[in-house]
Parts: structure tokens; sequence; C-alpha cells
């Protein structure tokens, strides 16, 4: 306990639990390392989910995740995270390339985005931020907040990419040629930072989001009332 400029007594608070989740242990240090320098040190490390939760101890204030597998697996570990620890703030580590990615991450339960890139000026700050109750994102992915919504008709096409058609046979139930709907599925992928049938299909089935729930729901009437419509 310290003193005021007043004389009264102030307690500190005791630092943050930070625990650390990354498959690759230079990755891991690196994030330690970083953390460390600026007086926060890491309490935990884990490969896996199920080595961090109350039932196994490891109850952090802050996981620090790394990109370790893919951003596919990233997303589904922190959204188990997010499941099982809701108290955690949640800070996900990416490359920069990804930047399409910072939606996808924050959807997965992220409350921080810090690139690889920019790892050793923004890491710490980033855990302090988001310990206060802020969400916080690299300005170089904050445009991708504010992607172009869905079309109706890329609505159409994912929910049957979901339901495992080929790009053929989506085209016959819609009356469209196989171009145009190849055409689609690009637009649609840049909108939602992925780059393939299974990563667009992973993210529609296993996010929790309202956007992605509604994309199946406004699109299953369509396939049965207006599929021949014009694209």
């Amino acid at each position: 306990m310290s003193l005021d400029r007043n004389g009264r007594g102030v307690a500190h608070s005791s630092a943050p639990l930070i625990a650390v989740l990354s498959d690759g242990d230079l990755a891991a240090r690196r994030i330690e390392t970083v953390l460390a320098a600026d007086g926060m040190r890491v309490a935990a490390r884990a490969r896996g989910t199920a080595d961090i939760g109350a039932d196994r101890g490891v109850e952090p204030d802050v996981l620090v995740v790394g990109c370790g597998r893919g951003i596919t697996e990233r997303d589904n570990q922190m959204r188990r995270m997010r499941r099982g620890l809701p108290r955690t703030r949640i800070v996900a580590v990416m490359p920069e390339d990804s930047r399409r990615g910072v939606r996808r991450a924050l959807e997965a339960g992220a409350d921080g985005v810090v690139f690889e890139t920019q790892l050793e000026s923004s890491l710490s700050l980033t855990v302090r931020t988001v310990m206060a109750g802020q969400t916080v994102v690299p300005a170089a992915g904050r445009l991708e907040l504010d992607r172009p919504t869905l079309s109706t008709r890329e609505k159409q096409v994912l929910a049957m990419v979901v339901a495992g058609m080929s790009n053929k046979a989506i085209a016959g139930e819609l009356y469209l040629a196989e171009s145009t709907v190849k055409c689609h599925l690009s637009s649609a992928f840049s909108k939602l930072g992925v780059r393939s049938r299974n990563e667009a299909a992973d993210l529609i089935v296993n996010s929790g989001s309202a956007s992605s729930s509604g994309m199946l729901a406004s699109a299953v009437p369509m396939l049965a009332t207006g599929a021949g419509a014009s694209s």
C-alpha cells in the first residue's frame, strides 16, 4: 500500500492472470517476452483448450490466443473459450495479411486483435485496454468491420454451399450459368474474409452471430419459392 498526496492509503490491485494458448513454442515465447518487458507475467501456457478452464485450475483474466494451426482452428478455440470462460478477456494474435479475419475473430469471441507485426508495440496496451472493458482492433483492420452486406443471391448460393451442393448443382437449381455462381461465391468469400467453400461453410455453421444465423434463415425460404429468380 502507498499513500496518495493527501496521505490516504491506496491499495494496489493485483496483476492480471494471463494465459497463452498457442501450439507453437516460439510464438508463445515471443508473446511472453513482450508482456514481461512491460511488467506482465504469463502464468500459464497451453497448447489446447482442454488445458485451460476452472476444472484445470486455470481461469485467466486475459487469454492471448496465437494464430497456431490456422484461422478456422483459432476461431473455434476462441468460441470454446468464450463458452467455458465467459469472464475471461480474449486477445487474438494474427498475421497482418489476415486483416479480413478481424471480424471473424470478434464474432468468435475475441475482445481484442493484434497483428503479429505490431506485437511489440501493441500487445501490452491491448491487454490493458480489454481489461478495462474495451474492444481493440488494429487501425488497418478497421475497414473490415464496415464491409458490405451479402446480397440476396449470395445468401442463396452460400446456403446451398452449406447444404453440400456443387457449383454445377447450384447453377441448375437457380437457373444460372456456373460461371455466375462462381462470381457470387468469389464476392461472398471476399465479404466474409474466407478463401474457400469449406471455410465459408464452417464460418456459417459454427458462428453464433446473428448475421450468420440470419443468412441461412433468410435464404432457405427463397430456395423454396424463388429459385428461378433473376440474378
